[in-house]
């Protein structure tokens, strides 16, 4: 495969099985054994051959300059970083961070966007800190939202339960970037953006289960879950009963 120069940063994540990859053009040529699920970083800029003798299956995460470079700033990174060139790298956190992306697009919709954002900072940090020429702090101190920014997250998330919530939205609202929030979010109710909806609209579910007849699909349409099987699925997850099963063991309203 000729490889163009790509005005993005890319990472690759190698899949169905070890393979034996060669490349050559820009730099020195490179012929390696790549395990399953190891990855590969290639800079933006650059132009490659590639040969893969081996499974052909692989797995793409394309990156801006300018979101990189943003993030690096929003790290505490002083300067334009660079990514380091990879080949076949084992690197077991950023690979399950990786795994964790493409399992999150089987996610309903109204889920995925949140999941991935808060995914994809955990993984910009990592690559920014062990793959690249950026120079980011190592320690920080303990982050948390003042109480009166929680409180007006808190509340937005009660008034939008039934709609799309964002990453973006939750940081703006909060006052700081994606990955500060995230990580102050979870120092001050010890769970991440994503777990706290979810367990949310779990237990709006369970209020209106309990104080009325209204039909599961209108139930689940009300919380934000996609339909009824989604709401099904992540009330069992989260209470270890179904919804049905729930509502039929309240005490009998007068």
């Amino acid at each position: 495969m000729d490889q163009p120069i790509l005005d993005h940063h890319y990472v690759v994540q190698h899949l169905g099985g070890a393979k034996r990859v060669h490349r050559s053009r820009d730099g020195a040529p490179v012929s390696t054994i790549v395990e399953n699920g190891s990855l590969t970083i290639v800079p933006a800029g650059t132009r490659y051959q590639w040969h893969t003798v081996g499974p052909i299956e692989f797995a793409h995460l394309y990156l801006s300059p300018t979101l990189l470079r943003q993030a690096a700033l929003r790290l505490g990174g002083t300067h334009d970083p660079l990514l380091i060139d990879r080949v076949g790298r084992v690197d077991p956190f950023l690979q399950s961070v990786f795994a964790a992306m493409l399992a999150a697009l089987q996610l309903p919709p109204a889920d995925q966007s949140l999941y991935l954002d808060g995914l994809l900072e955990t993984f910009l940090l990592k690559l920014l800190r062990d793959h690249s020429t950026a120079r980011v702090p190592e320690s920080r101190p303990r982050e948390t939202l003042a109480p009166f920014k929680l409180r007006r997250v808190v509340d937005f998330v009660a008034a939008h339960l039934a709609d799309r919530v964002t990453l973006t939205q939750l940081a703006e609202i909060g006052g700081a970037s994606a990955f500060h929030f995230s990580r102050a979010f979870k120092n001050s109710l010890g769970e991440t953006p994503y777990q706290y909806i979810l367990r949310s609209r779990v237990e709006r579910a369970k209020a209106i289960l309990a104080s009325s007849g209204r039909p599961l699909a209108e139930i689940a349409t009300a919380c934000g879950f996609r339909d009824t099987r989604h709401m099904t699925k992540t009330f069992q997850r989260l209470t270890g009963v179904t919804p049905h099963h729930f509502r039929k063991h309240q005490p009998t309203r007068m």
